[in-house]
C-alpha cells in the first residue's frame, strides 16, 4: 500500500512499534542512556552513557579512505525484514509500506537503528541495490533531501561519517536523528556557535564555526549541492575523513578531521558526526562521571586535520571564478 503522510506519521509509529515489540532487535536500550550537561555551559557539549550495549566486532585499522563496495563485507543487503521501518520514493516522497521482501524493490529503506542513541534514531539507505560504498554525492545528498521535504518536523537531522570517520559499514547509508530527543533547547550544541562567513562559491556560502574546539566548515543557502559536492571532492582530494551534520537541505556542517585509527582516547571516545556536534558518547560510566570540558575541548582540537587551511585554501580559490 502506498501512502503519502509526513515523514513523522511513520517513522515514530513504526519505530516506537519495533522498541515495545522486537526487543531483541537493539543491541541497547533507552531505559541504560542517560545524558547530562557539562557546566558551565548547558549547551556546549552533553554527555551521554549507553550502558549495556553488545559490543560491536572490533575491526583491524583501516588506510583507505575510498574502498570498494564487497558483498562479502557486513552490508545492508541481506538486513532482516524485521528491521526495516518502510521504504521512500526519493522521485515522489512517498511512503512506501508494505511486505515486500528486502531483496525485492527495496531501495531506499529506513531501517531502525539497533543501536540507537536516543528514540526515533533511524537509519537510510539510499540506492540500496546500487551497492554504492560509503561515499557522500551531490547526487545522493539531494536525492536524501527529499526526507526534508516530507518531513513536518524542525528537529530532524541527517547525520554522515565517511570511512576513516567512524563509519561501521562501507555500504552507503546515513543517521536519522530527531534532536529534541537528545537536548532540551532543540540544537545540537555545534548550532550554538556563530559562523564566519569566508567565501561566496556556487551561490552559496563557505564558512567556518567560530570558538568551536574542532575546526568546522559549514555550507549554506538555497542550493547548497554544487557547493557541498566541491567541498566533498576537495576533502577526498586532501585524503581527509570527514563527517557532516545536515541541518535542513540549506545549512550543513561538514567536520574534517584525522583518521579514527590514528585517534586513541583512554576512555574509547569515537567521534562521529554526533560527538563532533556535542553529544559526547560515553562507553564507560567512569568515564561519564570523571571527564571534563578541558578534556573534549583538547581532544577534539587534536582531531582538527591539518591540512584544514588547505583545503579552505582551495575552496576559496574558487570563489574567483
Amino acid at each position: 500500500m502506498i501512502q503519502k503522510p509526513c515523514l513523522e506519521d511513520t517513522l515514530k509509529q513504526k519505530w516506537s512499534d519495533k522498541y515495545e515489540k522486537s526487543r531483541d532487535l537493539f543491541r541497547s536500550t533507552l531505559k541504560f542512556i542517560h545524558t547530562k550537561p557539562i557546566l558551565p555551559f548547558k549547551a556546549y557539549f552533553n554527555l551521554q552513557l549507553i550502558e549495556n550495549k553488545v559490543p560491536t566486532q572490533i575491526r583491524d585499522p583501516e588506510t583507505e579512505l575510498i574502498g570498494e563496495f564487497n558483498e562479502d563485507d557486513v552490508n545492508f543487503l541481506n538486513v532482516e525484514q524485521k528491521e526495516i521501518l518502510f521504504r521512500v520514493d526519493f522521485s515522489t516522497g512517498e511512503i512506501v509500506d508494505d511486505e515486500n521482501n528486502v531483496n525485492e524493490n527495496n531501495d531506499n529503506p529506513i531501517l531502525v537503528n539497533t543501536a540507537p542513541i536516543c528514540s526515533y534514531h533511524s537509519i537510510v539507505v539510499p540506492f540500496l541495490n546500487s551497492k554504492f560504498q560509503q561515499l557522500l554525492s551531490g547526487f545522493i545528498a539531494e536525492s536524501v533531501f527529499i526526507l526534508f521535504k516530507i518531513s513536518q518536523s524542525p528537529h530532524l537531522r541527517i547525520g554522515y561519517n565517511s570511512k576513516l570517520a567512524n563509519c561501521s559499514i562501507n555500504h552507503l547509508h546515513l543517521h536519522l536523528i530527531y534532536v529534541d530527543q537528545l537536548f532540551d533547547n532543540n540544537r545540537f550544541p555545534v548550532e550554538e556557535f556563530p559562523i564566519k562567513p569566508l567565501a561566496t562559491i556556487k551561490n552559496a556560502t563557505l564558512g567556518e564555526v567560530e570558538n568551536y574546539p574542532l575546526r568546522t566548515l559549514v555550507v549554506t543557502g538555497e542550493n547548497i549541492i554544487e557547493l557541498l559536492s566541491l567541498t566533498i571532492d576537495t576533502l577526498l582530494a586532501h585524503e581527509i575523513p570527514h563527517n557532516i551534520m545536515f541541518v535542513s537541505p540549506q545549512l550543513a556542517y561538514i567536520f574534517p578531521r584525522r583518521n579514527q585509527f590514528d585517534f586513541i582516547h583512554e576512555h574509547g571516545m569515537k567521534p562521529a558526526y554526533a560527538e563532533l556536534s556535542g553529544l559526547m558518547i560515553c562507553r564507560s560510566k567512569k568515564y561519564f562521571e570523571e571527564l571534563t570540558l578541558q578534556e573534549i575541548e583538547a581532544k577534539l582540537s587534536e582531531l582538527t586535520h591539518p591540512l584544514f587551511d588547505n583545503v579552505v585554501q582551495d575552496l576559496m580559490m574558487l570563489s574567483a571564478e
